[in-house]
């Protein structure tokens, strides 16, 4: 590697095996079970589109710094592309568009986009909805649209591109936070971070070149021909994991013999679920990693009955600003007693600490918590960004310095054990005030989901703040018995614990709000707002 990035990464894997399979798509607009139902696009290809594309943009006019809004779903395409826009210098935009319409509107008004690239579809939501009236550059991956280039007839480069000299203080992308605990943020990037986390996924998972890995999160993929993997995407909606066809993922993962996989915990119940009644297994799979929410034993030991006896899953935490913080294998989870989520140990060579929860921005981290004390998660490391684009505020309140460190505040609580385990307490946002004092979302949620009536619940304060009601809402699982009868028990099973003896009232829900891109973040602001309307009627 020469230029220290992504795509010199991926011209290494290219010059050592241009005919390794580098992405492995499914082709057609049905479903064909097997290998046939896949286009292969091998490295040497992928970096020819690379070239290419990245040329054929930069012809336009697309140049280094400039930001360009990418709305590409992920295929071949959308590969090419933003290893293309990243070969240029320019700064990729990745809005996931399931946050909804007007959402992504306001993304794009935010960090002003100066060129546009998309399928037919965002371009014609960028001209009813009035979406990124600022750039001047626009390009269409398949038929033209009024105003737009099409991307197969720009011009071929009369030379070839140039390689930008590599500056790695500068933006790389921008990519936008799931906004499931306030507004979505664009996080900026640069090549370093993305280097960090490659080399942190590359060394904590054995993430070996040549490896075949399932992928049904795109951004996760895009690592894949970083890191020289054979990366298999399903057929499916990856803004709707939780609706995955477990059949399709089975096939996809059997079919190319994949040893490695990611996946949302929404994702991984469904195909559990699936795979308890149906008997089916994936045997090759020996590391499936899973973040974005908790990942409860329960998932876990379903999903792993399908695996070999060898596999582990692996529940990375961290978050857009800072990925990976910590990790924690599915053998370690299914010995601790317990209750409460355990997500493991910070990762090598990144600090980890707990500070006093505040509301306030924090300039300087002068004072931590002792073990066993809960508070807000605060981490430094190399794969921590500096800022949020357009937000000074944003960037103010989650960054501050720690022995004059960039550091980053997780907006998580939780709080550090005697063996150097950090515990996820749940969002410092999500925290109930009561006349008793704060209760925490996770720790008192972990007590209730115990019950194999209960397929998740949440803890929402209803009221002022410091005068809050706390109230449990309960999703049930399908064959759960009588709710007067269940209540009982479930109060019950709360007054047995001294930090969830306050809760007193317990609300059915037929199904939890939840973030977009992993549907698994509870949105327990809409909760809140729910059980306010239930306990007025």
């Amino acid at each position: 590697m020469t230029d220290g990035s992504l795509v010199a990464l991926l011209r290494e894997a290219a010059g050592a095996h241009p005919a390794r399979a580098a992405l492995v798509l499914p082709t057609g607009r049905r479903h064909t079970p097997g290998p046939g139902g896949f286009t292969v696009t091998s490295y040497a290809e992928l970096l020819e589109r690379t070239d290419t594309t990245a040329a054929r943009l930069a012809g336009l006019g697309i140049g280094p710094g400039m930001r360009t809004a990418l709305m590409v779903p992920p295929d071949r395409d959308f590969f090419a592309l933003t290893f293309a826009l990243l070969r240029i210098g320019a700064v990729p935009i990745l809005i996931d568009p399931g946050i909804g319409l007007v959402r992504v509107r306001r993304c794009l008004a935010e960090v002003a986009p100066e060129a546009f690239v998309g399928v037919p579809r965002a371009h014609l939501a960028r001209l009813l909805l009035r979406w990124c009236p600022s750039a001047r550059l626009l390009v269409t991956v398949g038929r033209g649209l009024s105003g737009a280039v099409s991307l197969g007839k720009l011009p071929p480069a009369q030379e070839p591109l140039p390689e930008p000299a590599a500056d790695q203080s500068a933006t790389a992308a921008i990519a936008f936070t799931s906004g499931s605990t306030g507004p979505p943020k664009g996080v900026e990037y640069r090549q370093s971070h993305f280097l960090a986390q490659i080399e942190l996924i590359r060394s904590l998972y054995d993430v070996r070149a040549g490896e075949v890995s399932l992928s049904t999160f795109p951004p996760f993929a895009l690592f894949g021909p970083a890191l020289g993997l054979t990366t298999v995407i399903p057929r499916m909606n990856p803004s709707k994991p939780a609706r995955a066809d477990p059949a399709r993922i089975a096939d996809a993962a059997n079919g190319f013999g994949a040893t490695l996989m990611f996946g949302s915990p929404a994702l991984l119940d469904t195909v559990g679920r699936w795979g308890a009644v149906s008997g089916a297994r994936m045997p090759t799979l020996t590391r499936v990693l899973s973040a974005g929410a908790p990942v409860t034993p329960a998932v876990q030991r379903r999903f792993l009955a399908m695996l070999g006896p060898e596999a582990e899953i692996h529940t990375p935490y961290g978050a857009t600003e800072a990925l990976p913080v910590t990790s924690i294998g599915s053998r370690d989870v299914l010995t601790l007693t317990e209750p409460g989520i355990c997500v493991g140990r910070p990762v090598a060579g990144v600090d980890l600490a707990i500070l006093p929860i505040t509301d306030e921005p924090m300039p300087s981290a002068d004072r931590f918590l002792s073990i066993g004390e809960t508070g807000e998660i605060v981490v430094r490391g190399p794969n921590v960004t500096a800022s949020y684009a357009e937000r000074p505020a944003g960037t103010a309140a989650a960054k501050t310095r720690w022995d004059d460190q960039l550091a980053h505040r997780m907006g998580d609580l939780g709080f550090l054990d005697p063996a150097g385990r950090l515990w996820f307490c749940g969002r410092k946002a999500h925290r109930v005030l009561t006349a008793n004092g704060p209760m925490f979302t996770v720790p008192c949620e972990a007590v209730f989901n115990a019950h194999p009536a209960v397929f998740r619940s949440a803890l929402v304060g209803v009221g002022p703040p410091d005068l809050q009601r706390p109230v449990l809402c309960v999703e049930l699982e399908p064959a759960a018995g009588r709710r007067t009868e269940l209540t009982a028990q479930l109060l019950a099973l709360g007054a047995s614990h001294e930090h969830t003896a306050m809760i007193r009232t317990v609300l059915y829900h037929r199904g939890f709000p939840v973030d977009i891109r992993h549907n698994a973040k509870i949105d327990r602001v809409a909760l809140a707002r729910w059980a306010a309307r239930r306990l007025r009627t």
